[in-house]
């Protein structure tokens, strides 16, 4: 059997958030991040950290969704300004849900820490142009 040319395209979808040392309503608890619609297949993404999170002990953030609470990002040092790439799983959310960040620190809270997190990802079955 030859493999069966598609003609439909479609540009990913990018999301992003900023996040400041201030913004979790509490560390420890989950917190959505991003909404995904049905079908949406994460193919990149990242979290940079422009400002070290300045907590006594230690900060870090995962990324997941109900099902896996650390599917994207698991335990990334907020203590150090750095880029880390997502984990891609092609894992396909059957459902709209949400990506939920958790921050956790220990010892004195922070008083300084930004990062942005950015999601790419595709929606399965979406077509937006076509190319015979």
């Amino acid at each position: 059997m030859a493999l069966q040319k598609r003609a439909a395209r479609q540009s990913p979808l990018e999301a992003i958030i900023d996040i400041n040392f201030a913004d979790p309503a509490a560390y420890g608890t989950g917190e959505n991040a991003f909404s995904l619609p049905q079908n949406a297949i994460l193919i990149g993404g990242d979290l940079t950290v422009t400002t070290a999170w300045n907590s006594a002990t230690s900060a870090a953030l995962s990324l997941g969704d109900a099902a896996s609470a650390t599917r994207y990002l698991n335990a990334v040092d907020l203590k150090t300004a750095a880029r880390t790439a997502l984990t891609l799983t092609g894992y396909k959310h059957t459902a709209g849900e949400f990506l939920k960040a958790l921050l956790v620190q220990a010892g004195a809270g922070a008083t300084a820490g930004d990062a942005r997190l950015r999601i790419s990802y595709i929606v399965q079955g979406r077509q937006l142009t076509n190319q015979g």
